[in-house]
C-alpha cells in the first residue's frame, strides 16, 4: 500500500498544505492529515474516495501504485466540457480541468466530459459523474457513443437498424431517439467518440 507516500506526494505536487486538505475534508485541524502521512492511521473508504477525487486520480492508483515513481508514466487528459444524459445540450468546448490516466491507457485522442442528466443511470452513469471517451467517428452496434445532433451533444447507446440511427437511453422513462438517413444528413448528426468508462464523483 502506498497511500501515505502518495498523499504527501500529491499534496506537495499541487502545493496544498496539510491544513488546506483538512479543511476541504471537513477536519478541524491538520493533525489527521499528518497521521495519514506518517502512516499511524488511514482514512475509511469514503474519505479515500474523496481524496482520490480531490487530486483527480483513480482510487486504485492512490492506494496501490507508487505515484512518485510512476509520475512520468501518467498523462493529463482534459475535461473538455459537458455531455447530456437526457436531451441533447449545447456542444462541449474548452478545457475546464484535467484528470490523470496511465500512459498505458493512451492510444489515440482521449477526453473527459462532465455528465448532466439521468438517461443513462441503468448503466451507472449518474448526474455529476465524468465519462472517459476516445475520439472516433464510429462505434459498433450497442456501444455507448458521444453523438452530435444539431451542434448539440448527447451520450446514448448507438444502434444502426433498417437504415435508421437509434440512440437508446438506459432509463425507462426516456424514449429512443430515431433518425432516418435524411435526418442524419440534414441535421449533421455524427459520432464524436466512444465511452470507455465513467468516474464516479461523491
Amino acid at each position: 500500500m502506498y497511500f501515505k507516500e502518495n498523499l504527501k506526494f500529491l499534496r506537495k505536487l499541487n502545493k496544498i498544505t496539510q491544513n488546506d486538505l483538512a479543511l476541504h475534508l471537513n477536519y478541524k485541524s491538520f493533525t489527521t492529515i499528518q497521521k495519514w502521512e506518517d502512516g499511524s492511521s488511514i482514512p475509511n473508504v469514503a474519505i479515500l474516495k474523496k481524496i482520490a477525487n480531490y487530486f483527480n486520480v483513480d482510487l486504485d492508483m492512490l492506494i496501490n501504485y507508487d505515484l512518485k515513481l510512476n509520475h512520468s508514466t501518467l498523462s493529463k487528459v482534459g475535461v473538455i466540457g459537458t455531455i447530456s444524459c437526457g436531451q441533447p445540450i449545447d456542444a462541449f468546448e474548452n478545457i475546464s480541468e484535467y484528470e490523470y490516466v496511465s500512459n498505458q491507457d493512451i492510444n489515440g485522442i482521449y477526453f473527459y466530459l462532465n455528465v448532466v442528466g439521468d438517461s443513462m443511470i441503468d448503466v451507472r452513469i449518474h448526474d455529476g459523474d465524468i465519462v472517459y471517451c476516445r475520439k472516433q467517428d464510429c462505434v459498433l452496434n450497442g456501444e455507448i457513443g458521444v453523438v452530435l445532433i444539431d451542434q448539440q451533444a448527447t451520450l446514448k447507446r448507438v444502434y444502426f437498424e433498417n437504415n435508421q440511427l437509434i440512440l437508446k437511453p438506459e432509463n425507462q422513462k426516456y424514449d429512443n431517439m430515431i433518425f432516418s438517413i435524411q435526418d442524419i444528413e440534414e441535421r449533421q448528426i455524427k459520432i464524436l467518440g466512444k465511452l470507455l468508462h465513467n468516474k464516479i464523483r461523491f
